[in-house]
């Protein structure tokens, strides 16, 4: 759930925001390098090249795949007339749509432009993206106009819509950037990929959180060491997931499916968001309060299981374990297993319930 958070000039803070700010960075493929000349991408970035990237994606072009992607997310979440209505769904459209037209005007302003820079060196092509400064700018910007959207469609007392939103921006993500080439999609991306996150991935909050700590803080110190690792254990424990289930599917195709496949890294890295969460807050409520009740609600609706969630969670905190220091472990043991055994309660609930 977002939560409206501001985030310090405190240097623990500034030293996580800059780690959140690396998630953005412009990826180019090494097999593409030698394809897209310095050039092409100076113009590119250039204000000229950004507000013709920008041209490309008109109002009436985001109305029409925000609105493709949201019938296809009612279809995902087995939305019905009784539980959503057409014209609540409409308004999300437009909610959305939007949202897209200032992120996108924030793409554009020179005084907002990422800092990119493009080096040729070695034959490699190296880019800056995000700064500390970009990143604050673009959530402060961002975050009001998702506040305002959650609590206009009582999203924050709704967990299935809040994961009907978090897929209604993906599908969106998706759609918008066939509209662009190559070039283009690889500094628009960064921007897409932030406002998906920004829905369901608490990483300002975490942020903010260490401000209560400083550098010699065993939380802090464990967050810090940890966080960079993020993509890369979601990225192990997704193989290892796939290995373990091999024909499992879910309403939106199996798990090898490339769109699955980026919805369970992205919700490995929001389960790894919310645990460092609990450890910088010293309590478990965000893990339980918030990450099990959003589970607990989206898991039936897109076909996932609780078996798998189990498996899902041993494995995350295995490849977290193995990350770590000793030290680190022994201080890390009260939140990994509680965030097991929030989950097995969970699912016990459930089973009764049923």
């Amino acid at each position: 759930m977002l939560i409206s958070s501001d985030i310090s000039q405190n240097l623990t803070t500034q030293q996580l925001v800059k780690i959140w700010a690396e998630r953005y960075q412009p990826q180019i493929p090494f097999s593409a390098q030698h394809h897209f000349a310095s050039e092409t991408l100076l113009h590119v970035i250039s204000l000229e090249g950004r507000q013709e990237t920008v041209a490309k994606l008109h109002r009436s072009l985001i109305e029409l795949n925000c609105d493709y992607a949201a019938t296809r997310a009612s279809e995902l979440y087995e939305f019905t007339p009784s539980t959503t209505s057409p014209s609540e769904i409409a308004n999300i459209v437009q909610c959305t749509v939007e949202i897209y037209l200032n992120l996108l005007e924030f793409y554009k302003q020179p005084s907002y432009a990422l800092s990119e820079t493009v080096q040729a060196g070695k034959g490699d092509l190296r880019l800056v993206g995000l700064s500390n400064t970009d990143i604050i700018k673009l959530a402060s910007f961002i975050e009001p106009l998702l506040l305002e959207y959650q609590e206009r469609h009582q999203i924050s007392h709704d967990w299935a819509k809040l994961g009907f939103l978090t897929t209604h921006f993906n599908l969106s993500n998706v759609a918008l950037l066939e509209n662009l080439n190559a070039v283009e999609q690889i500094f628009v991306k960064p921007y897409f990929k932030f406002l998906e996150e920004q829905v369901a991935l608490p990483w300002l909050r975490v942020c903010d959180a260490a401000s209560k700590h400083d550098f010699s803080s065993p939380a802090f110190q464990v967050v810090h060491h940890m966080l960079p690792e993020v993509e890369a254990i979601s990225h192990r424990v997704y193989m290892n997931l796939l290995r373990q289930f091999p024909k499992t599917s879910t309403r939106r195709g199996r798990l090898d499916h490339p769109s699955v496949k980026h919805s369970c890294i992205r919700d490995l890295d929001m389960f790894q968001a919310y645990l460092w969460l609990c450890v910088l807050q010293g309590s478990l409520a965000p893990i339980e309060d918030e990450l099990v009740r959003l589970c607990t609600m989206v898991m039936p609706r897109v076909g996932a299981t609780w078996e798998m969630t189990a498996v899902w969670n041993v494995l995350l905190v295995s490849e977290i374990m193995n990350r770590t220091w000793m030290s680190e472990q022994k201080f890390l043991k009260p939140y990994t297993n509680g965030l097991i055994r929030a989950f097995e309660r969970s699912q016990s609930q459930f089973v009764v319930e049923s």
